[in-house]
């Protein structure tokens, strides 16, 4: 029996030889060729700030300072150096200003014959900027982190995962086939989303949700004004501390309704429901569901 035993010790021993062997060799290392560009603005001369971005990583940050201080870097991964450095120049980037606007952009621009770049590119955006000035941003495939604006903000992000923090004022959200988190969101802000993901917490203002597909989570805060709901074949779910402390509009149309008890019926049929509970409350939420569910805990 030990012939037999050791034979096949060693057997096991040489396969996992010949696999440990084999991910080794198909570790690529990847060479990285970069460009930065750094640039200080007077916060005083801009208005909105516009970001037109795509494959790129997105962070505002507020700060006290009276001046918009921009990093942005762009980089190229290839296992071939040359590779790399010949994608990375085809990598372009606009840093300008327009009148009262600000515009940084990030694209590829190929001459003619040039064959399209097959590096990993990617941009990443640094910026820090009082908490008054305005924005508007573009972006996909990456990621957007803003913290702390309190004007108006325009933001679009498609594949992106999103955060948002401390924010005051006005904001118009659109997201598309990603995840987006906000906290601590105060004032007039509107969300739209398609395939997403989105958990809000510690709502405060007026609050719209269009959603259709995806999860909405929503979490409202005490100061919350009001909350507008529709969504088309999403799983829509509300999580308060005390349901009781909203006034309550539901519409549903072939959608699931979970709601605690003590909501009163208009119409509760299989296919459409209708939900109220009022009791004057400072704050109403109103939703309007097609199909998808809708839960209140």
């Amino acid at each position: 029996m030990k012939p037999l035993f050791y034979a096949k010790f060693l057997t096991g021993c040489f396969l996992l030889a010949c696999l440990t062997a084999g991910n080794v060799s198909a570790q690529v290392v990847l060479q990285v060729a970069t460009k930065t560009i750094a640039k200080t603005v007077s916060a005083s001369s801009v208005r909105t700030l516009y970001i037109s971005a795509e494959k790129a990583d997105v962070e505002i940050i507020t700060w006290e300072k009276a001046e918009i201080s921009i990093l942005m870097e762009l980089s190229a991964r290839h296992p071939d150096k040359n590779t790399a450095a010949t994608d990375l120049f085809k990598a372009k980037y606009i840093a300008d200003r327009n009148g009262k606007d600000y515009f940084l952009r990030n694209y590829i621009l190929l001459k003619n014959g040039e064959s399209k770049p097959v590096s990993n590119l990617r941009t990443r955006y640094t910026i820090h900027l009082p908490a008054a000035c305005a924005v508007d941003l573009k972006n996909s495939f990456g990621t957007v982190t803003l913290k702390g604006l309190t004007n108006n903000l325009q933001l679009k992000a498609d594949f992106c995962t999103t955060y948002l923090s401390g924010m005051q004022g006005k904001g118009q959200v659109n997201t598309s086939f990603g995840e987006l988190k906000g906290d601590e969101l105060s004032g007039d802000f509107s969300f739209s989303s398609d395939h997403t993901r989105l958990f809000l917490e510690r709502m405060a203002g007026n609050i719209k949700v269009n959603a259709e597909y995806g999860n909405v989570e929503l979490h409202p805060g005490n100061a919350l004004s009001s909350l507008s709901i529709r969504s088309k074949k999403a799983e829509i779910t509300l999580m308060t501390r005390n349901w009781q402390q909203f006034d309550y509009a539901i519409n549903s149309a072939y959608a699931t309704m979970k709601l605690p008890n003590g909501f009163r019926w208009k119409r509760n049929t299989a296919d459409f429901k209708e939900a109220f509970f009022s009791r004057n409350q400072l704050a109403n939420v109103d939703i309007n569901a097609e199909f998808g569910q809708v839960t209140i805990k």
